[in-house]
């Protein structure tokens, strides 16, 4: 990781730049085997500047920013608020997205924002923190697996009448 590399929190003027770069690795992740109609519509409709913007002025979520110079390479999305994770009973904050640009992925990049998302978690006095990923996201599941979180269960994301099998990740934390 280069050391010009620094964290900041977003604010709504930061919505441009995350939905970019958002729909970049949602697109990377998911449309390996081409861009299928069904998937720009998601990609456009979730990660929309007016939706991040939405997001950034919610007073329970918090987004952490990784940037070198001007360039966003990565975000976390928290919601801090006492939450049940889709399976294993455990409540806690939940970690929305983990997104880095593919260029930087291996870099420690994500392991660095998932460190201040669990920093935030912890100050915000909650015990956990728990994600989904996508079952066919191997590189992710083995990401958060070495940074220790549990595979707890199980649950789906769907859209436009396609369901996609997803895990349930957590990990303990200690409050601050």
């Amino acid at each position: 990781m280069t050391p010009d590399l620094t964290l900041r929190a977003a604010t709504p003027d930061d919505a441009a730049t995350i939905s970019a770069l958002a729909i970049q690795v949602f697109l990377d992740t998911y449309a390996d085997d081409g861009v299928r109609p069904d998937l720009a519509r998601e990609a456009l409709r979730e990660y929309a500047v007016d939706a991040f913007d939405a997001r950034l002025r919610e007073p329970q979520r918090r987004f952490v920013l990784a940037e070198r110079g001007t360039g966003l390479l990565g975000f976390a999305e928290v919601h801090l608020a006492a939450q049940p994770a889709p399976a294993g009973g455990l409540i806690g904050a939940e970690l929305i997205r983990l997104y880095v640009q593919p260029v930087a992925q291996g870099s420690g990049l994500g392991r660095r924002l998932i460190r201040a998302a669990e920093a935030l978690a912890s100050e915000a006095g909650l015990g956990a923190l728990w994600l989904t990923a996508w079952d066919g996201n191997r590189r992710a599941l083995g990401f958060y697996a070495r940074e220790g979180y549990a595979d707890i269960g199980a649950t789906s994301y769907s859209f436009e009448g396609n369901s996609y099998g997803n895990r349930v990740l957590a990990r303990e934390l200690t409050p601050s």
